[in-house]
């Protein structure tokens, strides 16, 4: 397992926040090791207690991993039989607020830390893991009102944004990027927020990223346009937004 996480870590360039994941997947998995039909049919059963979308990343991480060491000769290849493994069909849509919504939970923010560091993922649709790994010296510049920045994101690719200076200058002063704190930490925080601004809803950090997505879509920002600031790889994902619009939208009367 460590062989693959370093080889994941050295050779591919995975993020410490992909790492853990992979390695917290495949603490699970080991019990299962040495591999064989029988073994596998246990595993894949074991996760069914799982919701769908986390049976897919499981299978996902678990299936690569055994592709890894059946291509360097670690385990028989034979018909790779782990890649006939499915997870269930589902379709999840993001779970966005109102801009006013959000407003209303950063105005209820006490801690002048967690109002810089909520406003500026709420301003930037950055990932949490995004933010945590942020250096402004090296990924950010200053020019006249605007600030650009590079943020990091999955598979290691990276995408510019151009974004009113203030965000950043807020955020630098509060030491959003000094103190390191957990993703954990901050859905607690953010929670905690919510709660008190009278937001009942189910919310996570991400949840500010997709609020971000519908507001610029609701704003008349192509599609493509917001691909590349979310940093998606395929228009697919991004379009998945316009679905969520769907139920805020009022169709007129034509004949």
């Amino acid at each position: 397992m460590y062989d693959f996480l370093e080889y994941l870590r050295i050779i591919k360039k995975r993020t410490p926040g992909t790492l853990a994941q992979y390695k917290s997947i495949l603490k699970e998995f080991a019990p299962f090791e040495p591999v064989s039909r029988a073994s596998f049919s246990r595993y894949a059963e074991k996760i069914t207690q799982n919701a769908p979308k986390t049976q897919k990343n499981k299978l996902t991480v678990v299936k690569g991993y055994l592709n890894w060491k059946a291509d360097r000769g670690k385990i028989p290849a034979g018909d790779r039989y782990w890649n006939q493994a499915d997870a269930p069909r589902f379709k999840r849509l993001p779970k966005a607020l109102e801009i006013s919504e959000v407003q209303e939970i950063i105005n209820h923010i006490d801690d002048s830390f967690w109002k810089a560091f909520f406003s500026f993922l709420a301003n930037t649709g950055a990932r949490i893991s995004e933010v945590l790994t942020f250096d402004p010296e090296k990924q950010a510049s200053l020019k006249e009102d605007y600030a650009t920045i590079r943020f990091v994101g999955k598979g290691n690719k990276e995408r510019v944004l151009k974004i009113n200076r203030s965000i950043l200058e807020d955020a630098i002063k509060a030491g959003i990027f000094d103190r390191r704190v957990t993703i954990a930490g901050a859905g607690q925080a953010l929670k905690r927020y919510a709660k008190k601004a009278g937001i009942n809803k189910r919310i996570s950090p991400h949840t500010l990223r997709h609020s971000f997505a519908v507001a610029q879509i609701t704003n008349g920002m192509p599609i493509n346009q917001l691909q590349a600031i979310l940093g998606h790889a395929s228009v697919a994902t991004t379009g998945v937004y316009l679905e969520v619009l769907a139920d805020r939208v009022t169709v007129p009367k034509l004949i």
